[in-house]
């Protein structure tokens, strides 16, 4: 037993004496503090020493040294040196093998004092590093806090959900080559917005920028009036499916949700969950774990995750992927309804005919850049065609007399009316006056394109 209190400082060592019925030990060394009759071994940190030794069949000295520790011993103590065959924390050896270990000599323990008692000189590093160490990591601090500060909110904003100036994002350390360049929009409460491009036109970069998961090579994005920085508090405002949902597979529907909820710190009555999953539609299956979900099932609860708390601003990155017709004719009037609330929904989709549906608004992008944005009605209503629509039905000769019409292209009997599409110099207005005057039974004039061709329109030959 120690007389005294020792403190130990550095790693023990020992040497033993290994003898072996195979030509090599594997032996795990450790240094127990053991109380006064044997009670209550702690061994410190848990720390224990794998050794390999070959060559001991006939035995051999081996000399071993034990992991650094910092440890108080209290007087009567004992310090107890244990070599095991075996340990939880590694894998022995397979083959059987019997060993003898003899200890030869005692067990040296290193101390935080000199053997004279005083106490040994410090090296100067020890003094000057913690300093330099703390020089340096308040001049980060200070660097860092200026590269992170954010502008503040603007006040005339502060009803505008979304306004985007400038934005643009490089293709990693590239200086020409761009994802997003110059792009500036603004989107107004109650809008339905669709997000339109061909692959490549860098609209999911700049919905993962607007939710501050990467940040902009240039420009502002403004939320609320808030400049969008990552974990802005504005974001709490935002709801959003971008590139998927990651669920705990073996967690039900509903568990998922309440988990991700919690996890938001706020209060849950604030998180509206049962119109959540009213939106979803899951039915029995969200009491079932989210793995025997198919991809459909998952898309629905991800967007009832992005709807928890009923957001300001929902942004959803192809909503639609894997869902069947009815469940698509559901999302659709979803987004409108909450629209009509007086909040504010961003999609990006392929689906055109579904954005003409349900947007009221349109931004469409192509290489990054901004092509065209406006109200549905105004860009899709931009082309040359023209349905005009009769009271009476419409045959081929009057088809043909239309036709031969001035600032008229072509006519062509469609049901409902005659489908006419205007020269260079012709307008709706000299054709509405042209139509009377042959005494066709006019109803109604209006725009004849869909959303596709002048999607295909603005963004040119893909090729």
């Amino acid at each position: 037993p120690l007389e005294e209190d020792v403190r130990i400082t550095g790693s023990p060592t020992a040497t033993v004496h290994v003898k072996s019925t195979k030509d090599e030990a594997v032996l795990f060394a450790k240094v127990y503090d053991v109380g006064p009759g044997g009670a209550q071994p702690v061994l410190p940190s848990q720390l224990v020493t794998p050794v390999r030794v070959d060559g001991v069949g006939d035995g051999r000295d081996v000399r071993l040294t034990l992991p650094a520790i910092d440890h108080e011993v209290e007087s009567g103590h004992r310090l107890r040196l244990v070599l095991s065959s075996t340990d939880l924390g590694y894998a022995s050896p397979a083959a059987p093998a019997r060993y003898t270990v003899s200890l030869k000599g005692g067990l040296t323990v290193p101390t935080g004092l000199g053997d004279s008692g005083q106490v040994a000189g410090l090296p100067a590093w020890v003094w000057w590093a913690p300093l330099a160490g703390a020089a340096v990591a308040a001049v980060l601090l200070l660097t860092a806090r200026r590269r992170t500060t954010a502008p503040p909110p603007d006040p005339a904003l502060a009803g505008v959900p979304l306004q985007i100036t400038g934005l643009t994002k490089r293709y990693g350390k590239s200086g020409d080559r761009y994802a997003v360049r110059d792009l500036s929009f603004r989107v107004e409460q109650g809008q339905v917005l669709g997000l339109l491009g061909p692959n490549g036109a860098g609209k999911t970069t700049t919905l993962r920028m607007l939710m501050g998961l990467i940040g902009p090579d240039g420009g502002e994005i403004r939320v609320f009036g808030h400049a969008i920085a990552p974990g802005a508090p504005v974001l709490s405002r935002v709801g959003a499916f971008v590139e998927g949902a990651g669920f705990l597979p073996h967690l039900s529907g509903r568990e998922n949700l309440e988990l991700y909820w919690r996890a938001t710190g706020r209060p849950p009555e604030d998180a509206h969950l049962d119109e959540a999953l009213e939106i979803a539609g899951l039915g029995d299956a969200l009491a079932r774990a989210v793995r025997t979900y198919s991809q459909g099932m998952r898309q629905r609860l991800a967007i009832a995750q992005a709807m928890l708390g009923l957001p300001d601003l929902l942004i959803l990155d192809e909503p639609t992927n894997g869902l069947d017709p009815p469940q698509i004719r559901e999302m659709r009037e979803v987004m409108i309804r909450y629209a009509a609330a007086g909040r504010t929904v961003i999609v990006s989709s392929h689906l055109l005919s579904e954005v003409e549906q349900s947007c009221t608004h349109l931004v469409v992008m192509d290489r990054g850049r901004l092509v065209q944005a406006g109200p549905v009605a105004e860009i899709v209503g931009t082309g040359d065609t023209l349905l005009v629509g009769t009271s009476t039905a419409v045959d081929a000769p009057l088809a043909e007399k239309v036709a031969a019409l001035p600032g008229v292209a072509s006519a062509a009997v469609a049901d409902g009316g005659l489908l006419v599409r205007l020269g260079p110099d012709g307008t709706a207005r000299d054709l509405i006056a042209e139509l009377v005057r042959l005494d066709v039974p006019v109803e109604s004039v209006g725009p004849h394109r869909r959303l596709e061709d002048a999607f295909l329109t603005l963004i040119g030959d893909p090729a």
